[in-house]
């Protein structure tokens, strides 16, 4: 499992275990083919299955995995964003040349490689394979010291989204790994209860939704009729969705106090 997977599925737990007042235990382990992710047990004796998953592109799931265990940022004296063109690249590789380009504008003062005078731009390798393969964009922010990484995002106009998340839900209904869990969920033995958390990553959200200043949806999402809750986050959301009862709405994150609720592996 990837990184950003593993983190997904310990925010995801922690969010459910606050919303439900259930206890949260790991029950994808000792080799269980198959098997749901965790086990929720409410003090009245009924329990539940949990699965938890990303929506996001397959390509890049490995290099945010990376990204995140850098914290989204690479070290550098200056104040820097980086997006890159792509939805895959090669992180390490990237890294670097980025983190090079960085030190380089900083020392001419400019605001992006291509600001860099002209002679620099055709005698410094890190600049030519910046432009000539397109990595992305690089260029100086007021953020906090460092290049914060963000991830690909098409441009599109607002006005062609659906106003109602909910519709955009029921398009990931389409995708192959969602399908898989929720077979997966269906097929739960011994509970009652059949959640599904799904964490999207900024790159599969449509700019209408980037962050979380929408109302939440009114139409029921086609294809999830088999759960009980269904719960959604993305990075740049202060707070989460919950689809329970027939209806949306915007849950406030926990506040955190302990994880007595949780029981969960050791990473």
């Amino acid at each position: 499992m990837s990184s950003l997977a593993d983190r997904a599925e310990q925010l995801a737990a922690h969010l459910v275990a606050g919303a439900t007042g259930a206890q949260v235990t790991a029950h994808d382990t000792a080799g269980r083919q198959g098997a749901f992710d965790f086990l929720l047990s409410w003090p009245d004796g009924h329990r539940g299955a949990l699965e938890v998953t990303l929506v996001t592109e397959p390509e890049s799931i490995e290099w945010q995995g990376l990204a995140l265990a850098d914290e989204w940022r690479w070290p550098t004296d200056g104040s820097w964003e980086f997006r890159p063109s792509q939805v895959s690249f090669p992180y390490r590789h990237t890294k670097e040349t980025i983190m090079g380009l960085a030190v380089l504008c900083d020392r001419w003062q400019v605001g992006s490689p291509l600001e860099l005078p002209s002679t620099v731009r055709e005698s410094e390798p890190l600049v030519a394979t910046f432009l000539a393969a397109d990595v992305g964009r690089l260029r100086r922010t007021s953020a906090p010291q460092g290049i914060t990484i963000y991830p690909a995002t098409a441009a599109e106009f607002v006005e062609s989204t659906h106003p109602d998340f909910a519709r955009i839900v029921e398009s990931w209904h389409k995708l192959g790994h969602i399908a898989r869990h929720l077979e997966k969920i269906e097929r739960a033995a011994g509970v009652t209860e059949h959640h599904l958390f799904l964490v999207v990553v900024s790159e599969a959200l449509p700019m209408r939704f980037f962050t979380d200043d929408f109302d939440p949806p009114t139409a029921t999402p086609g294809g999830f009729n088999s759960l009980d809750a269904l719960w959604i986050w993305s990075g740049n959301w202060h707070r989460y969705l919950a689809y329970t009862g027939g209806g949306w709405s915007w849950m406030a994150f926990p506040e955190y106090k302990s994880t007595s609720a949780l029981d969960l592996p050791e990473n």
